[in-house]
């Protein structure tokens, strides 16, 4: 397929504010809506999809108290209830945690309709039966239904979040509000997740390019041994850094983004740009903390006091923290890529490595598949396929390390066989090679754009970022004067006067945020005096 590169702007929410993002995306990506698009039958569809375009606003509630990433060990059950021989609802009961949305504050609800994942049991007691005999159902549930009971709960960050315990005491739920048969409700909800997490990537880029602007704003006015603080490159280098990131995360966001459109499987994909976009904001934050200094430690009204910009530095880093370990924590998440991303590889591999010939003539098939869909999942080129353009060094060093890695990937599993799950540092090295080489396959695909490849600074950071990943490959010994390109004093220095010059600007498009050029220098006073309170304007 051939495809340009719209102007993206779903990083908007992002820079703004974390709880109306979350809010938002819980709300379209996991809420009610996108599972009854997904697997709702026709008449649930027309029943539930007008009730959450007017208005009614939606949660998922699975996580419990002793059931986190483990969602089979979930407590909360549901018993079915017969009338004459016939299935006509569910009697559900259990606690759920952490549920986005849900209560508004204690013993009133926000949202009106929740996804509820339990257990499908006669009696109460088979909630600990062996977890391969265990079924799990998918319900809708009306909050406005007797026996619905929520708490809302207080958090370190995000803390305008509707987030909290929700309690279901033996309430009832018809058949009709069941998503999909008996026993699959678990597998089938889930498969919404993917398309739920690509918004918190999204979100992350928002975060990031507000990270860019502000850094890139208190490097210019900041005075230090009489130069401003971003001539010196110690700081010029963590610039560099954000900005070489958010051109990555823009094309791993664009990508997913194109991909999940096209209906292309992208749960591998959306879980590696969750991870990567997580810790490379995470980093970027502290980065820009280290940057405002003090002023990062303090809140924006107390900067306001001392006629400071009032950069929510420190709101930044508390929103910052829980990224990692909402959405699936990022362990269990690189874990489960390797898992998912190994299986049928190593299954079809294994012939190979036992020198089976009738099994290997079936392998070949897939191996033939594998190759086909690497030379081919890239969205075209200004109407070139993306293999028909000239190889670049990085392609090769793509290309390289990724027959490394599943030569090294398949040495494992020869050797380590069915304990290779158990082997996590192991296979948390390979998975993140794997997400390194993928962020760099996007980010040289996203720069070959037409949109792209013409702005200023584009190919500097490319440039930059697959040094920094290359880096991570071939690290250099520390004592070694022949270092790489990115860590270059005299490069880093151009690249960052290039960037605080504004010339990656077009970084930063789609925020909110305050730009002293938009305002006159009265409105700037007032400013810089604390009279405004209305945060950011936009800026466009």
């Amino acid at each position: 397929m051939t495809v340009g590169v719209p102007p993206y702007r779903g990083d908007t929410l992002g820079s703004h504010d974390a709880a109306t993002t979350v809010l938002i995306s819980a709300h379209n990506s996991i809420g009610v809506a996108e599972p009854v698009k997904l697997i709702g039958n026709r008449e649930q569809q027309q029943r539930l999809l007008p009730r959450l375009a007017r208005g009614d606003i939606s949660g998922f509630a699975l996580t419990e108290k002793g059931a986190g990433c483990d969602i089979w060990d979930l407590r909360s059950y549901a018993i079915p209830v017969r009338e004459g021989g016939v299935l006509v609802g569910y009697r559900l009961t259990g606690e759920k945690l952490y549920t986005t949305n849900a209560p508004r504050r204690h013993d009133e609800f926000l949202a009106s309709l929740l996804v509820v994942i339990a257990q499908i049991v006669d009696y109460p007691h088979e909630v600990t039966r062996p977890k391969s005999e265990r079924r799990f159902g998918a319900f809708v549930v009306d909050t406005s239904t007797p026996g619905c009971y929520c708490t809302r709960l207080n958090y370190m960050g995000v803390r305008g979040i509707y987030n909290g315990a929700v309690r279901f005491d033996n309430v009832f739920v018809q058949v009709a509000d069941r998503l999909g048969e008996e026993g699959e409700g678990l597998r089938r909800a889930l498969e919404s997740l993917t398309v739920g997490r690509l918004t918190l990537p999204a979100a992350c880029l928002g975060n990031l390019k507000q990270c860019l602007w502000l850094a890139r704003l208190r490097a210019q006015q900041r005075i230090q041994y009489d130069r401003p603080i971003g001539e010196h490159t110690d700081i010029g280098s963590k610039i560099v850094r954000m900005a070489s990131r958010s051109l990555a995360l823009e094309a791993l966001v664009t990508i997913t983004g194109i991909w999940a459109d096209a209906k292309i499987d992208v749960r591998l994909e959306s879980a590696a740009a969750k991870i990567l976009a997580t810790e490379w904001l995470l980093e970027s934050v502290l980065d820009l903390f280290r940057i405002y200094g003090g002023r990062g430690f303090e809140t924006p009204e107390s900067l306001r006091l001392h006629g400071d910009l009032p950069a929510p530095v420190e709101r930044m880093i508390r929103d910052s923290l829980i990224n990692v370990i909402w959405e699936g924590t990022n362990g269990i998440l690189t874990l489960w890529i390797g898992r998912e991303g190994l299986a049928e590889y190593v299954s079809q591999g294994k012939a190979f490595l036992e020198f089976q010939i009738g099994e290997m003539a079936q392998a070949l098939p897939f191996f033939a598949k594998v190759v086909g869909r690497s030379l081919n999942c890239w969205p075209r080129i200004d109407g070139r396929p993306a293999s028909a353009a000239p190889e670049s060094a990085w392609e090769r060093f793509v290309t390289k390390k990724s027959r490394e890695l599943a030569q090294k990937s398949l040495w494992a599993a020869a050797r380590h066989r069915q304990s290779l799950a158990r082997k996590q540092l192991l296979m948390t090295r390979l998975v993140k090679a794997g997400m390194q080489l993928f962020a760099v396959e996007s980010v040289l695909w996203y720069v070959a754009q037409q949109a792209v490849r013409n702005h200023q600074l584009a190919e500097g950071l490319l440039q930059h970022f697959c040094s920094q990943v290359e880096d991570e490959f071939n690290p250099r010994p520390l004592l070694s004067l022949r270092r790489s390109l990115w860590q270059d004093d005299s490069h880093v220095f151009r690249l960052a006067q290039d960037i605080l010059a504004g010339k990656a600007e077009w970084l930063e498009e789609g925020i909110h945020a305050w730009h002293p050029a938009r305002h006159d220098r009265e409105d700037q006073l007032a400013f810089t005096m604390g009279e405004h309170s209305a945060g950011f304007p936009m800026k466009h």
